[in-house]
């Protein structure tokens, strides 16, 4: 395995390492897409260019590099292949279509895990390489682990919750062995300075400045007595420049502090020498302590008082079946078909039908759609089964519609954030 070099941290300094997680779905519209780019894509990318001690580590599914090149967009994939090139950014490994996995099954995951890694080595070349897996949402289960560890991954990125089911608990000065894959090293994400650093509505912090992040590193303080060696953050890079108007120049200030010292995570791995055994636990970026204790968690994904949620998984599970029927049948098109539902499903299509607090209804309509379209696909799909998946499909329409004009989305939404914490009327002017 290809060893990074070493970056030598002097006395008082920090190791900052940074994941980029890039991300549109495969139907985005073209507008949307470009105003992305635009916004954050380049704008971010010249931070390295101009930046040559700026490191990262990035996240880029491969169904979003031929989203790139379908519209024009190619030339972000060649700035990226030649940051790579310059060792400034290393990729991870993750599946083609964004999936939520813990309710995919297992040869699906490594179905789309190698598509994923073929589709990247074309246009990436030698230089994609991972050393780590990036789960969407950052969730983690043992399956996930154990799937990591079946491609031969040497870490897997988590929220810090995962570690101890807590949250402010980590001393940040030691990496942890996952027990049930492996010793798999599970790299923990700091979760206040992330959303800090993002804007995130779920922050409680406000970094306005290099002055401000390192004043909330150090007011974290260190638990356990132990010497934080490193901070790790994990956003998606949208939120410079595309969801948080110039706040790429953040991020520009921060890579030119001589105070940190800019890694990728394979890099902190080899720096970080301590490393403790651990029994993670089942969660997401989104999770909170109480869920955890509960293990109430993913519901931001599948919540089972979520009607349009119970509908988009069974009618997902139908078409998966019936596709893995045509293909054990024979059915010449189930490739087609597979591929079709992959693309119909990632997460953003059950994220954005929540209401914690997220709610666009137009993406679970496209969703069935799309999951039908990938049914109907088929040479001869089941007729009985056309009929449930298209009821299914108008009955989620039916719901989306509901929740839109009877207002059961709002209360819902404020119901959320109000159990959070959040500014309901912030909210709102923040986001219509």
């Amino acid at each position: 395995m290809k060893r990074n070099k070493r970056p030598k941290r002097q006395s008082g300094q920090l190791y900052w390492a940074n994941l980029l997680h890039f991300y549109q779905p495969p139907g985005q519209d073209k507008d949307i897409l470009n105003r992305v780019v635009n916004e954050s894509y380049h704008p971010v990318l010249r931070i390295f260019e101009q930046v040559p001690s700026a490191k990262a580590t990035i996240n880029i599914p491969s169904c979003l590099i031929e989203l790139l090149i379908k519209n024009g967009l190619g030339k972000i994939v060649v700035r990226l292949k030649k940051l790579a090139e310059s060792r400034q950014i290393e990729f991870t490994a993750t599946p083609r279509f964004h999936p939520f996995l813990p309710f995919i099954p297992d040869d699906e995951i490594d179905r789309q895990v190698a598509q994923n890694d073929k589709i990247s080595k074309k246009y990436f070349g030698l230089h994609f390489s991972p050393n780590g897996f990036y789960s969407p949402e950052l969730a983690y289960n043992s399956d996930i682990a154990k799937a990591a560890v079946r491609f031969g991954y040497r870490w897997l990125a988590v929220d810090e919750i995962a570690i101890t089911g807590r949250l402010g608990q980590l001393p940040y000065d030691a990496v942890y062995m996952d027990k049930s894959a492996g010793g798999l090293v599970l790299v923990p994400r700091n979760r206040r300075i992330s959303e800090a650093l993002a804007g995130s509505i779920f922050s409680g912090d406000d970094i306005m400045s290099p002055s401000d992040f390192h004043e909330l590193v150090k007011g974290l303080g260190s638990a356990k007595g132990g010497s934080r060696k490193y901070v790790f953050t994990a956003n998606d890079v949208e939120h410079f420049g595309h969801h948080q108007r110039g706040r790429q120049n953040l991020m520009r200030l921060l890579y030119k502090d001589t105070r940190l010292v800019s890694v990728t995570v394979s890099e902190l791995l080899n720096n970080i020498r301590k490393k403790e055994h651990c029994n993670p636990k089942i969660s997401d970026w989104t999770s909170t302590t109480d869920e955890v204790r509960r293990k109430k968690v993913f519901y931001t994904w599948n919540d089972p008082s979520n009607k349009i949620h119970r509908a988009l998984w069974e009618l997902y599970r139908i078409a998966f079946d019936e596709i893995k029927n045509g293909i054990q049948s024979g059915d010449i098109l189930h490739n087609k078909a597979h591929d079709m539902l992959e693309a119909a499903a990632p997460s953003c299509s059950f994220f954005w039908a929540s209401c914690r607090p997220w709610w666009y209804g137009v993406y679970p309509e496209k969703a069935a759609t799309n999951i039908c379209l990938a049914l109907f696909s088929l040479m001869a799909p089941s007729p009985k089964v056309k009929e449930k998946a298209f009821k299914l499909r108008q009955k989620i329409f039916e719901l989306v519609k509901q929740y839109n004009e009877t207002g059961e989305a709002k209360k819902l939404q404020q119901k959320y954030l109000k159990s959070r914490g959040i500014d309901v009327k912030g909210f709102y002017k923040r986001f219509g």
